[in-house]
């Protein structure tokens, strides 16, 4: 069973995803709304992926994706995002990011992403 970290700062967001991973046989090891939650979660439990918003009112979620590959690079990351500019995308994959999903997305592209990135 795959499992996945959710970081976002939206709990609607976070809520409506792992209902949909979960349905679908995924494993919601934690959910995070920072990158300060992220890190006591990644003490806690070991991942496969992690499903990364790139904005958060006090934070960078690229900043988060460069301290995630730098120090789990075996966790695959995928970067989650309202904004479509090549700038984003670009560093993103600059940074390590192993796909990027576009909001808004539905069920499908979710699991189709997870799986992608995962490997699955």
């Amino acid at each position: 069973m795959i499992k996945i970290a959710l970081v976002d700062d939206s709990v609607i967001l976070r809520a409506a995803i792992r209902n949909v991973l979960e349905s679908s046989g995924f494993e919601v090891a934690f959910e995070s709304g920072g990158s300060a939650e992220m890190r006591a979660g990644l003490k806690e439990c070991t991942v496969d992926a992690v499903l990364l918003d790139v904005f958060f009112p006090t934070e960078n979620g690229l900043d988060i994706l460069a301290e995630l590959k730098r120090h789990y690079p075996h966790i695959k990351v995928l970067v989650v995002t309202g904004l479509r500019q090549d700038t984003i995308l670009a560093e993103a994959q600059r940074l390590g990011a192993d796909g990027v999903l576009y909001k808004p997305f539905d069920s499908d592209e979710l699991l189709s992403s997870i799986r992608h990135v995962c490997g699955k």
